[in-house]
């Protein structure tokens, strides 16, 4: 099975038009509505960011602290 991921925005006449699926092939589409996340995961991630040493670190950081990670292990 192969899982595609769009993100987009519905039209004002509530449809989607979507591309890259394949060809001649039975797919699922199912719809999540966004929604503001609950006040509890907003605020356990806002606590994460402000502990976490990755949160401070730019993207290049971050991936070098992973590269010596794996090549200790």
């Amino acid at each position: 099975m192969e899982a595609y991921h769009f993100k987009t925005v519905v039209d004002t006449d509530g449809s989607v038009r979507l591309s890259g699926l394949p060809p001649q092939k039975e797919v699922e589409i199912v719809v999540l509505e966004r929604s503001e996340l609950p006040e509890e995961i907003q605020s356990w991630l806002s606590d994460i960011r402000a502990r976490h040493p990755f949160a401070k670190m730019s993207k290049q950081e971050i991936l070098e602290v992973l590269r010596r990670t794996r090549e200790t292990v």
